[in-house]
Parts: structure tokens; C-alpha cells; sequence
């Protein structure tokens, strides 16, 4: 006679079964929380690197004004082709348009013309320059896009900015004041806000 060997077969308990679905939902669980906590982190590092982006744009946009005498204050879209219009925008603005590239105008500013002659300062070009970061950012003009020209003072009430990320460019005074809402819980508050002084 051959002697059959015969094993026990052992399978997972129902306990069993249950501590190891435990341990895999507190895993999920972790894993999402840390998930939630990256994204939310990283946003608020790209809204931060989105307003510096703004801020150094202003300053060098001013410095071509202390350098050379003149500036380029960009707008979206084509560049109007009338010569009334352009002699208008020439002497009320002291600007020309130089080029069209792209989907935006090239135009240099003589950093000082202003179409009632107010001495310039950073808060009289703000609009100007409003036009201009969204030229160079490529951003539209309407709510869908993240630059805005708001009064400051509404912008930075609670509950104003319709969204994280938007930044606002507003003069305060003879200052240009740049703030972006970087969104609730955001590590340094819920604005970084420069003022840009020129000249």
C-alpha cells in the first residue's frame, strides 16, 4: 500500500481577512491626506512664483525708463494700422507702436508723456502697464484670465477674489500696489502683495 501524504490546507480566517482590508483603507486614507496636502502646498508655491513673475516684469518694465529714457508698454492683439490713430496714441501717450509679434503689439513708451501732462509716476502708468503683463504673460483680458485691474482696496477685502491665483495690479497713490491671492491656509497669508515705486 502507498502511503498518501496528506496536508492540511489552512486559509484565511474572516479576522484575518478583515485586518488586512483595515490596514489597506488607513494606507488609502494616509496616502490621500499626504496627496491633498502636496497639491495644495504646490499650488500656493505657484501662485507665489506667479505674482514674483509680475513684480520683477514691473521692475524691469521701469528700469528701461532710468536706463534708456523709454520703455515698452505691450498690448494683446494687432496693432491698429491708422495713421490718425497712431499719431493720436504718439502725441496724448508718447507712445508708437514698433511691431507686431505674435498675438501681441509692440509698443515703446517715452516714460514721460501723459495725454492731460501730469509728471509720470508708477500709479498713473499702472493701466498702462496692466495691458502690458497681460500682453507679455498671454493672458485675456476678461475673468478667465489671472490679471486683473481692480481697485486694491475691493480686491484685498475677504471674500472679493473669485479664485486663488488671480493678480491684481492697481495704483495706490503716486505706487503701482501688485497683490495675488494665493488662496486660504497658505503658508505667509492669503496675498503677497509689493508696491512698485517709480521714479
Amino acid at each position: 500500500m502507498i502511503a498518501r501524504n496528506k496536508t492540511k490546507r489552512r486559509a484565511f480566517t474572516l479576522i484575518e481577512l478583515l485586518v488586512v482590508i483595515a490596514i489597506i483603507a488607513i494606507l488609502t486614507i494616509l496616502v490621500t491626506m499626504m496627496y491633498k496636502k502636496y497639491t495644495h502646498s504646490a499650488k500656493c508655491t505657484s501662485f507665489s512664483e506667479q505674482h514674483r513673475k509680475v513684480v520683477n516684469l514691473a521692475e524691469e518694465t521701469y528700469n528701461f525708463c532710468r536706463l534708456n529714457g523709454y520703455t515698452y508698454f505691450n498690448r494683446t492683439g494687432k496693432c491698429n494700422s491708422n495713421a490718425r490713430y497712431t499719431r493720436v496714441l504718439k502725441k496724448r501717450s508718447g507712445m508708437t507702436q514698433i511691431r507686431q509679434e505674435g498675438n501681441k503689439c509692440i509698443i515703446k513708451w517715452d516714460c514721460t508723456t501723459d495725454w492731460i501732462g501730469r509728471p509720470q509716476n508708477a500709479g498713473l502708468s499702472s493701466g498702462y502697464f496692466t495691458e502690458h503683463a497681460r500682453a507679455e504673460f498671454n493672458t485675456p483680458n476678461h475673468t478667465g484670465g489671472w490679471i486683473r485691474g481692480d481697485q486694491w482696496q475691493n480686491f484685498e477685502k475677504s471674500g472679493y477674489p473669485s479664485r486663488p491665483g488671480l493678480t491684481n495690479i492697481r495704483d495706490k497713490g503716486k505706487d503701482m500696489r501688485i497683490s495675488t491671492y494665493l488662496g486660504e491656509d497658505c503658508k505667509g497669508g492669503d496675498y503677497k502683495i509689493d508696491e512698485v515705486k517709480w521714479p
